[in-house]
């Protein structure tokens, strides 16, 4: 629709939304799209290669601090399993913790070295797996000495 103004200049108006309002919406998808983008990977190449954020003022935990994650526990002696005979046998876990009177526990740990331990008096604590084979398997996450 053309319009003419006082001057006798032509005007070319056009609602934009009435148009083409689908044109309209995909220039906008599109562009959100792009800069959400640029945006992301600015934010990814920045100068930060540090993957864990430390509120100031407090110790940073390692696994062996985490309470709640490792709340199982059992105590006795820490023994290297034996080797299986048959080189296709399935063993669970790599070290025992014998306990007296009670069912042992099949020890595996990625956290915590449990050679270090072996033949000595812990108390372990860490999360039940699902065993297949053993009465009670744990993943050890933190391992103290008993004197």
């Amino acid at each position: 629709m053309e319009k003419i103004d006082s001057e006798g200049v032509e005007k070319i108006t056009r609602p934009v939304l009435t148009e083409n309002p689908t044109r309209l919406l995909m220039g906008v998808v599109i562009a959100a799209l792009v800069l959400g983008g640029v945006t992301g990977y600015i934010l990814s190449t920045k100068g930060n290669s540090s993957s864990s954020v430390s509120i100031p003022g407090t110790a940073a935990k390692t696994a062996q601090q985490d309470t709640r994650t490792f709340k199982d526990f059992a105590e006795g002696t820490v023994k290297a399993r034996p080797q299986p005979s048959d080189a296709g046998e399935y063993v669970e876990g790599t070290h025992i913790l014998e306990r007296a009177g009670a069912v042992p526990v099949a020890l595996t740990s990625s956290v915590v070295d449990l050679s270090k331990y072996e033949g000595k008096k812990v108390k372990v604590y860490g999360e039940t797996q699902k065993a297949l084979k053993e009465g009670w398997l744990m993943d050890v996450g933190k391992v103290e000495e008993i004197k």
